[in-house]
Formats: C-alpha cells, sequence, structure tokens
C-alpha cells in the first residue's frame, strides 16, 4: 500500500479537512495488524476512533438516561399571549397604583401646606364692603376667636 496517501491522509485529518470516506479510509488502515513502524504511533488513536464510531445510541437511550437520573420526560407547555403579557400588567397595575397614591399624598399636603402658609387677607376698601356682610378676614378672625375662648374654658 502507498503509506504516502496515508500520510497525506493523516495531515488533511489534523487539519480537518478529510472526508466521511478518507477517515473511513484511515481507521481501516490503523485496525489491520500490520502498520508500518513510522506510523504506529497514530494506531491508537485511529483505533479508538474506530471503536467510538462503532458505537450507536439505541432507540430507548434517552428513556434509561433519564430512568437513571430519575427525572421523567418533560413536555413543553404552550405560553398563550396573556401569559407572556402578564408580567407587564402587573408593572403597569404597580405604576398606576404609585402615581394614584402619589398623587393622594401630594393633594394631602397641598392642602395642609396652602392652609398653613395663607397669607392675611388683603386689606378691602371700606367703602367697597357692604356693611352687613362678613368679610373673609372676619370669618377668621371669630374662628381665632372662638378657639381661643374653648381654650380657655379647658384650662379652667
Amino acid at each position: 500500500m502507498d503509506y504516502k496517501y496515508i500520510e497525506q491522509l493523516i495531515d488533511r485529518y489534523f487539519e480537518g479537512e478529510t472526508t466521511l470516506e478518507e477517515e473511513h479510509i484511515l481507521r481501516d488502515f490503523f485496525s489491520q495488524g500490520q502498520v508500518p513502524q513510522h506510523l504506529e504511533i497514530w494506531q491508537p488513536l485511529f483505533q479508538s476512533v474506530a471503536s467510538l464510531a462503532a458505537e450507536h445510541l439505541d432507540e430507548h437511550f434517552d428513556r434509561r438516561l433519564l430512568e437513571r437520573v430519575g427525572e421523567t420526560h418533560v413536555t413543553a407547555q404552550r405560553i398563550t399571549l396573556q401569559r407572556r403579557l402578564q408580567p407587564l400588567f402587573k408593572a403597569a397595575a404597580f405604576v398606576a397604583f404609585a402615581i394614584v397614591i402619589g398623587s393622594a399624598i401630594e393633594h394631602a399636603t397641598s392642602d395642609t401646606v396652602t392652609h398653613e402658609a395663607t397669607p392675611t387677607a388683603p386689606a378691602i376698601v371700606q367703602d367697597e364692603l357692604d356693611p352687613d356682610e362678613a368679610t373673609p378676614l372676619d370669618i377668621r378672625s371669630a374662628e381665632v376667636a372662638e378657639k381661643a375662648d374653648s381654650v380657655k374654658l379647658l384650662q379652667n
């Protein structure tokens, strides 16, 4: 046999350029008993490749492997559009809830701040007022006076 061709096949094999037929030729060559001495270093490699190529997985390999591992066969689940968008719905509900709570808190704090920081009513020209009509300043003064009277009563 032409050993030059085998040497070229070995070089092409390690370059990854051989076809399946050429690899089969190499396995057959190294599986025979008589191999030239300078090519004997490659014989264990190609014999092991030949033995691995001879092994095939049968139909029940997956089932036996899963039984050994202790897992059952898992089937794919169908995911609907509603289930896929459910996290988005939850996030939108959370944002809406946060906006509602935030605006309620802002409204509550703005009411107390505006009542506390309300400046005194501007002076109204006496000519514009009806003498029988009470002004906002008069009403507020009356409320303050009532509170002062109730505080005095509680203190006594």
